[in-house]
């Protein structure tokens, strides 16, 4: 993850061969993607805020409005992009969404490659 790697990489002390995002990230421009040599490829983390299921829609509607105001902020934004972390956003359906296509994802690695947990 490039948060986590970014202080390392720029001091020097950790070569990034690629970065598993669609595209360059920008504050590692000389970074290749992956999807450079594969096409198509894309694994990247991704942080999301979840609320009870039975949360009142004016509740998720007010969070989620908040949430969105504060990813467009600029110096968010900013600080965001210092951290190499693209700020997604949208609708709670869009975040649903989002989680069923991971999962449906993720589970076809984990099968074809016989993990089991312990």
């Amino acid at each position: 993850m490039v948060p986590a790697s970014l202080g390392y990489i720029k001091s020097g002390r950790l070569r990034a061969l690629a970065v598993t995002t669609a595209a360059r990230q920008e504050v590692l421009p000389d970074v290749p993607a992956m999807s450079e040599f594969l096409p198509g490829f894309a694994a990247v983390g991704w942080y999301g805020i979840a609320v009870p299921k039975n949360t009142p829609p004016e509740i998720v509607d007010f969070l989620n409005k908040e949430i969105n105001d504060a990813l467009h902020d600029p110096e968010i934004k900013k600080r965001l992009a210092e951290l190499g972390v693209g700020p997604g956003g949208g609708s709670p359906s869009d975040f649903a969404a989002f989680i069923a296509a991971e999962t449906e994802r993720w589970s076809k690695v984990v099968s074809f490659a016989g993990t089991k947990a312990n």
